[in-house]
């Protein structure tokens, strides 16, 4: 990264005033600025514009950081004035590749002073060097899915671009081709907080029956006939790279799973006591991995949770939880919260089908339900 006048690190908070200018920080992923700092500015100078909190606009007229070029639109991102500097920081990581522009302008002030604006020029260097994110799975992982299958994840091995997500993404089938509308069109992307699992939906309108979408095109997927999701290479990351291979995963297709989940039928391996063995927890039929995750744990009768790690099996039909520590003998109970889907869809009690009028008439339904369970 090439930073016209300004220096890579900022300088100590005890500095005397000096000549007004832009320090660099780097120390972002893979040498990326972390940090744009203008200092240089005297204490009282500092101290009035801490005090003064100006808006976001104000802000943006003091301390202006665009892509350089004709778009002058200002780049997001957190100020603040600190005992030594202003600081701005981007909400994201500067695109690699591309040049940036920052001006200050000292008549912006709270107390406005006759300094001529300063200027800088940003380039982060091009993505050559970096071999870009890969796909390292989808989920479900089950080699075969129902014909209504609802959603999948895909799992990034790095933090992946802001760019929309829907175009890169194909549903393929076993003649090669591609299977137009599979996905639900959204404004917004779903992406978990670290931006490296994406969730992508198959449209419910086409899945759910009854409903016109359904009526006139049918599901995108057909039980006995294989498919592919495929993504392009050509998806950026975070740092700008496109992924570094293409993906694809193939499956084949199953009948419909209609019937709501039904705990019952869950079989419960207990552990011994004494031990960290793994509780064990199997299902008929796949759950959604996300979900699972999230909404099936272990608590004592007296309603203590009891920490430790959860690892899920092959085909998100297996559920597995391993103490922090050893087991005590005693009374214990697995517990399921209402948002548990399977991979269609389908709820506690409560099948995908169901018309949502009739759900909503019917009887409250508990947000949890347990499962009792002995350590011997």
């Amino acid at each position: 990264m090439l930073a016209a006048g300004a220096t890579a690190c900022r300088e100590p908070a005890d500095r005397p005033a000096g000549p007004v200018r832009f320090a660099v920080d780097s120390s972002g992923p893979d040498g990326g600025v972390a940090q744009l700092s203008v200092v240089g500015l005297d204490r009282e100078t500092l101290r009035a514009l801490r005090d003064a909190r100006l808006p976001a606009e104000r802000w943006e007229s003091l301390l202006r950081v665009t892509v350089a070029g004709p778009d002058s639109t200002p780049i997001k991102g957190r100020y603040m004035a600190t005992d030594s500097s202003v600081d701005f920081r981007p909400a994201f990581p500067f695109d690699a590749g591309r040049s940036y522009a920052a001006r200050f302008d000292p008549a912006r002030l709270p107390t406005p002073r006759s300094d001529s604006a300063i200027s800088i020029v940003v380039v982060v260097a091009g993505a050559a060097a970096h071999a870009g994110a890969v796909v390292q799975r989808m989920l479900p992982t089950a080699d075969t899915l129902p014909e209504n299958l609802l959603r999948v994840y895909l799992e990034f091995s790095a933090p992946m671009s802001r760019e929309p997500g829907t175009s890169f993404v194909h549903l393929v089938d076993d003649r090669g081709r591609e299977v137009t509308h599979a996905f639900l069109p959204l404004d917004a992307d779903f992406w978990n907080p670290a931006h490296t699992r994406y969730t992508v939906f198959l449209d419910p309108g086409r899945v759910k029956r009854g409903i016109l979408p359904n009526e006139q095109l049918g599901r995108a997927l057909r039980a006995g006939r294989a498919y592919a999701i495929v993504v392009d290479s050509a998806w950026r990351d975070a740092l700008g790279a496109p992924l570094a291979r293409g993906f694809r995963h193939d499956f084949r297709v199953g009948p419909a799973v209609m019937s709501p989940i039904s705990i019952a039928t869950w079989i419960v391996t207990p552990p011994r006591a004494g031990a960290r063995d793994s509780l064990v927890v199997r299902f008929p039929t796949p759950l959604d991995h996300g979900l699972l995750r999230r909404a099936v744990g272990v608590e004592t009768v007296r309603g203590t949770a009891v920490p430790g790690e959860i690892h899920l099996g092959a085909g998100e039909r297996e559920w597995r939880f391993r103490p922090r520590d050893a087991w005590r003998a005693g009374s214990y109970r697995l517990v399921v919260l209402a948002i548990l889907e399977d991979v269609a869809g389908n709820g506690i009690g409560h099948a995908f089908e169901v018309d949502m009028f009739e759900r909503a008439d019917s009887t409250t339904a508990p947000e949890r339900y347990t499962i009792p369970f002995t350590v011997k």
